[in-house]
Formats: structure tokens, C-alpha cells, sequence
């Protein structure tokens, strides 16, 4: 890969955290002795006006008639196309922004000022060039360092930005976790990507070079999904809910311009010359993989048509006022078929809680083969939450759950039988194991597949707000539980116990098997830093 572009000044690239349990842990010693958790830190809501996406016909635009078609012969179904490859991933949103005719709205928990961030900007603003209208909602707590950006593309007549769940103190935010823990430890962590109300993209990515391969140091592994069909009107409707409630702030009416120096015009021009760069030095072969892209959108796109559910948080739970039944994780349960045969469970980050460690284990006893991949401690970007995962790996273990965890790199070559897997699968898991793990998905009896943003932890079930899909599609699950029957011990340790029930490490290279007595890539220090962070009273807030 070539070296990233160096962006102007005001446009250099930052690094963020991918989740608000650091920031968790700078606030959380000053508010416990404060117990000022109830002291409202919003900003004062400015003048906002309700836009849905209905008053924008979309019916005529050029993706409308190639999606149509499809809906009529497939009534009440939703079509999906799964996008493990990073590249892929990119080239279909870089290029449904080209193709948009007369909307989109685009839903982030992050979005970076690098060189992915700046490539989407410039196409949405090539879009809005055009007539496209563009709403653009990213949540506060990762956006301090984009408020500029955001702020100068707000600039333009066609594009709306507005900020999710603000912080009051701009530059002081460390003064809002203090105040306003509650309501600031809150995040709205979907992702969603609509293209004029045709095809929608969810899943876990990011806007950042870390989610697609272009990162000089730090790579996520993740997974999405392109939908069309009735999938995607949930998901319009959603983002209607989340762009039209009150903690969506316009960000103009929040973001004092006179801090920033950054306008429209000067924007435009940087994001011009970063696009050339781009072209020039053809990093991403981005060319090659838009024209792959266009063949398949416009001559053989197919989709896998199938029954699906979209699982949706309310944005009242970032205020705690969401009923039960406007939980993701209670619509999850209610629509998942129960258990027979197996369950193949990925996600970045796994807390199961007491209640749910025991559920799995009843699962694991009954007969039904349960299997669980998450990050090694060295993968995990966020090592706190390790400390909680950890407290159940001898529980699970001892029922009969499998365990598997995330090689932090891969410096082994596959054998050929593994490179002939991946080719066939719909799913490769070398595709999702290049520094860290960061999926959510999950598979039932090879009958259904879960996607989405959701982690299986405390966070996603009780403090963010998450979105995903449930596809009924035996097909995708089969190919799911076949790749990780294959492919699983070349990429992540497997834990095994012991005849004296300690926990080992098995780890399978193409000559031998490893095996670690200790936690692998862990220091002595770390070790026990880790066990005394698993003591605290915090495990609600992982």
C-alpha cells in the first residue's frame, strides 16, 4: 500500500477511540465523589425543522430502477449482499454516493478527517453538487476534532449536519462527563448508509481508514451488509427517528464558528487535492474496484432474497425512557427461533453477565454446540473490557461453551486448503483478522444470521443505542458455520482446559500446534492490573 496522503493542516488526521469506556474511566472518579449525575449539561436547542425522507420522491432515480424490479418479483422480502472485504465495503459506499440522485442519509457513530473520511466528503459533496440532498448525523463524542470540517460542509445549500447527543462544553468536555455522566456515558453507535431510499448499508464500520485497510498501523475487522427491499424502509424509518429527535443538534446552532477558521471553499479545495493525490497514487486501487463494482450494479447484481427483521434501538434510550420493546436486544430475543443444533456468536467485545454466561452454559449442556469468538487481550483495542470477559471464560468453559479469541496479527501463510475455503465462503474470516476483531454477528441452527452494530456486552444492551438484521437465510448461516469450521483455529487461539481445569491456549500454525500456559502477549503487570479492574463495580458500564 502506498504511503497515505499528507492532508493540509486544518484536515490532518487524528487518532480516536473507538468506544467511550476510556473516556468512562477519566470521569468516573470525579463523578463518584460529585454525584452530580442528574445536572442536565445540553446545549440550548436552536430553531430545528422536522425532515423526513418521504418528502423527497426517490422513485424515478436511476438505483430506484434497478431496486424495483427486484422488490416486485420478490414482495415483502429483503435482498442482502454480505461486504466482508474492507475494500469492498468502501468501493459500494464511495460509488452509491456517486450514483445518488436525490438523497442520502448517512448515520455514524465516527467519522475521521484521514484519508477514507476525506475521500467520502469529497464524493458527498460531488453529490450535493449536483442536487443530492445529504443528511449527515455523527454522534459528538468522537467529533470534537471534525466540528470544523462538519461545520464549513454545512456551508453547502444541500447538505444538513447535525451532531447526536452534544456536548455543552466544546472544548471543555471533560466538564460534561463530570457533570453529566449519565446522559454523556450514552452513545448512539449505529451506522447506517442510505442511498435514495433504495439500498442501505449496516453493519459495524466506521468512516475511518481502520475499518477498510488503509491504515499505515491499526487495522478493524469488521462486517456489513447491503440491503434492498422491506429491510430498508425500517432503516429509512429509523434514521428519520434519530435525524428528527431532540438530541439531534444542527451544527450550526451548536458550534461557534469563530473558533474555527475553516470554510466552505477552502474545504472544497483541500478535499480536491486529496481526491487527485488519491487518484495519482491509486493506494486503494479504487479504480479497479468501482469499475468491478459498476459492472455488478448495473449488468449482474444480485442479492440473496430472503425473510428479515430489522432490530432497532429507540433514541429514547440514550434518555433511559425507551420501553421494553423498543430495545434492540428484547426484539432480538424475540425474533431469534430457539436453539437446537448450534450457535456461532462473533463480537468484538463479549460481556455475557451472570445471566447470560448461564444461559450459553444451559445451551452448551442441552446438546446444542455453542461457540464464541471475541478479541485476545492483545487484539482488544479496548483492554478494560477484557477484564470482564475474562471472569467467565472458566465458567463457560467448564459447561462445554467453545471459546475462541482473536490472534492480534497474522504472520502465518494459510495452507491451500484454507485459501480454497475462502474463495468459496460467503464469509472469510482472513478477511476479518488483521489487528482486531470488531464484528457482530451471530448464526442459529445454520437457519438464521444476525448483523449489525451491536456488541453482546452491557454497553450495547443498556447504554448506546444500536441497530442490525436478522436474515432468515439458511444459505448465509451454512456458509458462516462451515468457514468458522474451517478456518477458525488459523486465526484465533482456541482455549482449552487443562486436567487441572486451567485455562491453555491452543494456537495452530502450519507445522504445530502452540500451546500457552499464560495468556498469550500478556505481561505479569498487566495480568494483575487486569484482575484488579475485574474487582470494580463497573461491568454495566462495559
Amino acid at each position: 500500500m502506498a504511503k497515505s496522503p499528507n492532508l493540509p493542516t486544518q484536515y490532518s488526521s487524528f487518532i480516536t477511540k473507538n468506544d467511550t469506556r476510556n473516556a468512562l474511566f477519566l470521569s468516573l472518579g470525579c463523578s463518584l465523589f460529585l454525584s452530580l449525575g442528574g445536572c442536565s449539561t445540553l446545549p440550548k436547542a436552536g430553531p430545528e425543522t422536522i425532515q423526513l425522507s418521504s418528502q423527497i420522491d426517490t422513485s424515478n432515480t436511476s438505483i430506484a430502477k434497478v431496486v424495483q424490479p427486484l422488490r416486485q418479483q420478490n414482495p415483502e422480502l429483503t435482498g442482502y449482499h454480505l461486504l466482508y472485504d474492507p475494500l469492498e465495503a468502501l468501493t459500494a459506499r464511495l460509488r452509491l454516493i456517486d450514483k445518488a440522485e436525490k438523497s442520502l442519509d448517512l448515520q455514524y457513530y465516527i467519522w475521521d478527517n484521514d484519508r477514507v473520511g476525506a475521500l467520502a466528503l469529497h464524493a458527498i459533496i460531488r453529490a450535493a453538487d449536483r442536487g443530492v440532498k445529504v443528511r449527515l448525523l455523527i454522534d459528538d463524542n468522537n467529533a470534537k476534532k471534525m466540528e470544523g470540517v462538519l461545520l464549513a460542509l454545512s456551508q453547502h445549500k444541500n447538505i444538513d449536519v447535525k451532531l447526536f447527543n452534544p456536548y455543552r462544553f466544546r472544548q471543555y468536555r471533560a466538564i460534561d462527563m463530570v457533570l453529566d455522566l449519565k446522559r454523556i456515558n450514552r452513545r448512539m453507535h449505529n451506522k447506517s448508509f442510505i442511498a435514495d431510499d433504495q439500498i442501505a448499508l449496516i453493519g459495524g464500520r466506521n468512516m475511518t481508514n481502520q475499518y477498510y485497510s488503509s491504515s499505515d498501523n491499526y487495522q478493524f475487522s469488521d462486517v456489513d451488509v447491503m440491503l434492498v427491499g422491506s429491510a430498508v424502509d425500517d432503516i429509512v424509518d429509523s434514521f428519520d427517528d434519530y435525524w428528527n429527535d431532540k438530541y439531534a443538534y444542527s451544527v450550526i446552532n451548536i458550534v461557534n464558528p469563530n473558533t474555527h477558521y475553516l470554510r466552505y471553499p477552502e474545504l472544497k479545495r483541500q478535499l480536491d487535492e486529496h481526491y487527485e493525490l488519491a487518484n495519482v497514487q491509486n493506494y486503494l486501487n479504487l479504480a479497479a474496484r468501482s469499475h468491478a463494482f459498476d459492472q455488478w450494479f448495473n449488468g449482474s447484481i444480485q442479492f440473496d432474497w430472503v425473510q428479515a427483521k430489522v432490530v432497532k434501538d429507540s433514541p429514547d434510550k440514550i434518555r433511559a425512557k425507551a420501553k421494553k420493546e423498543q430495545h434492540l436486544n428484547f426484539q432480538l430475543i424475540k425474533n431469534l427461533e430457539k436453539p437446537e443444533e448450534n450457535i456461532d456468536l462473533v463480537s468484538a467485545y463479549f460481556v455475557p453477565e451472570k445471566e447470560g454466561a448461564q444461559h450459553l452454559s444451559q445451551l452448551a449442556q442441552n446438546g446444542v454446540q455453542v461457540r464464541v469468538l471475541t478479541n485476545s487481550y492483545k487484539a482488544n483495542d479496548v483492554p478494560v473490557v477484557h477484564a470482564f470477559y475474562g471472569k467467565y471464560r472458566q465458567q463457560l468453559l467448564e459447561n462445554g461453551v467453545q471459546l475462541y479469541e482473536f490472534l492480534p496479527s497474522i504472520d502465518d501463510e494459510p495452507d491451500k486448503n484454507t485459501e480454497e475455503l475462502s474463495k468459496k465462503a460467503e464469509i472469510s474470516l482472513k478477511g476479518l483478522s488483521r489487528s482486531s476483531l470488531h464484528a457482530k454477528l451471530m448464526t442459529l441452527d445454520q437457519k438464521q444470521v444476525f448483523i449489525g452494530s451491536f456488541n453482546f456486552d452491557p454497553r450495547s444492551a443498556y447504554l448506546n443505542t444500536e441497530i442490525g438484521v436478522i436474515l432468515n437465510s439458511p444459505t448465509l448461516a451454512k456458509s458462516i458455520h462451515q468457514t468458522m469450521d474451517q478456518q477458525l483455529t488459523h486465526y484465533a487461539y482456541k482455549l482449552v482446559l487443562d486436567a487441572n481445569h486451567k485455562i491453555n491456549w491452543y494456537r495452530q500454525t502450519p507445522t504445530s500446534t502452540k500451546i500457552y500456559k499464560k495468556e498469550p502477549r500478556m505481561k505479569w503487570w498487566q495480568r494483575i492490573g487486569i484482575k484488579m479492574v475485574s474487582w470494580l463495580p463497573i461491568e454495566g458500564f462495559m
